[in-house]
């Protein structure tokens, strides 16, 4: 009877899964301590001064330096070594494949448009769900920090500003968050599992939860959703990185829009929309995906001829 040799580039999925996660908890904490590191020295503060000193305005493009720093070595070492110890070749197993059709693209963008809207209804039903008073006031609480930081991170005065906000906001975060999430935590899961669907929602629960906002749950769930079929259906983690950044960049450049207006920067970040707009978005998402599906099925088939 022959035996199949393992060695460490040719891991099960619940061994990459285990080495997954190891990574994970070492890199987020590498990935604090790095950046903080690195902040510490450029400031001339002491580590314990960051939290309050990085929320300072004029210390807008050090923290988003910070922020995109964490999250390479966050988000990226796990997915890095995920990929190294699976067999096959590295860029591959990463997601980096090519477009198989340019009509994809065109796809993308339109379903980033509809995930937008599908987001602000989400908001809206969020703030009808009935819970308890503490816990709300902790969610607020939660709230509050995040639109503190957010503001804080992308004070832009300029041009200049806005673009360096994109990249380290914007398109840093959508690559390695994809690479992350879609690129080895959904691959591996389905590897493991063979069920994709099962894959997509765990990964997108996940995806959700390590943001920490409870009144942005149901929009970052959806959003997860959107990323992992617009993944499992290409085959390629180009178009969830454009679907992300579009996402993040959307919002980066509304806030530079109305940066001299602080009452229209509360209004962008708090501002829903009716929940009929969400039946309206999730019937456009479910044909653009059914569409991608097929598109994507059709090219692979016509470069396989």
């Amino acid at each position: 009877m022959e035996t199949t040799p393992r060695t460490l580039f040719n891991m099960t999925p619940p061994m990459r899964l285990a080495l997954f996660l190891g990574a994970t908890g070492i890199s987020m904490i590498l990935g604090a301590l790095i950046s903080f590191s690195l902040v510490a020295a450029i400031l001339h503060i002491g580590m314990s001064d960051i939290q309050k000193v990085i929320l300072e305005p004029e210390y807008a493009s050090t923290a988003q330096f910070a922020n995109a720093l964490a999250s390479i070595i966050a988000f990226g070492l796990p997915s890095f070594a995920v990929a190294f110890f699976t067999k096959g070749n590295l860029t591959q197993n990463m997601g980096f494949a090519p477009l198989k059709s340019y009509h994809q693209v065109g796809l993308v963008i339109a379903l980033a448009l509809a995930g937008l809207v599908l987001s602000g209804a989400l908001g809206s039903l969020t703030e009808k769900i009935p819970i308890g008073a503490s816990f709300k006031n902790w969610a607020e609480g939660l709230e509050a920090q995040y639109k503190k930081a957010l503001v804080s991170m992308t004070q832009m005065h300029s041009v200049i500003d806005l673009l360096y906000a994109l990249l380290a906001v914007a398109i840093v975060p959508a690559i390695v968050e994809e690479l992350y999430f879609r690129g080895a935590l959904q691959k591996t899961l389905t590897d493991w599992t063979g069920k994709p669907f099962i894959s997509i929602l765990v990964t997108a629960l996940f995806f959700s939860a390590i943001h920490f906002s409870y009144f942005g749950f149901l929009s970052r769930m959806a959003l997860g959703l959107l990323l992992g079929f617009i993944y499992h259906f290409t085959k390629t983690i180009w178009l969830p990185v454009l679907l992300h950044f579009i996402n993040n960049g959307i919002a980066i450049v509304v806030l530079y829009s109305v940066r001299n207006n602080p009452a229209k920067i509360e209004k962008a970040m708090d501002e829903n929309l009716p929940m009929y707009w969400g039946l309206i978005a999730f019937i456009s998402i479910y044909v653009l995906l059914i569409k991608l599906k097929q598109i994507s099925k059709d090219a692979g088939l016509e470069k396989s001829i």
